[in-house]
């Protein structure tokens, strides 16, 4: 019986905890790691998350880093769909916007800065 049923609430910092692991599976966007130590340890890496949330209705707003030389029309379009997605899916919010800022760029794992002539 529908009536006898339960609501399930999930918290704001679990949704965040979602998104934020679906946006970092996204090829081309930049692994935690590429962050700067001091960056990492204030909580000023990328992804970003911010909400606007109500009832079960969500707007969603992220921040990424991409590595070079990835296509950032590409890569929001897939944080895009990946988040939406996946929130719908594991969280049963309806969302209604996701937006997707590129707001810096970084060189692949390994990759050193160019050499320079002398």
């Amino acid at each position: 019986m529908a009536d006898e049923r339960g609501t399930l609430t999930i918290a704001d910092r679990a949704l965040t905890r979602i998104a934020r692991q679906v946006t970092l599976d996204v090829p081309g966007v930049a692994p935690e790691e590429s962050a700067g130590v001091v960056e990492r340890t204030l909580g000023r890496g990328y992804p970003r998350v911010h909400w606007q949330r109500a009832g079960d209705r969500a707007r969603v707003e992220v921040e990424v880093a991409i590595v070079w030389p990835a296509s950032s029309a590409r890569v929001t379009r897939d944080v895009q769909d990946a988040v939406r997605r996946e929130l719908e899916h594991l969280a049963g919010q309806d969302v209604r916007h996701v937006s997707v800022a590129v707001r810096d760029v970084v060189l692949p794992a390994g990759a050193g800065p160019a050499a320079r002539v002398r």
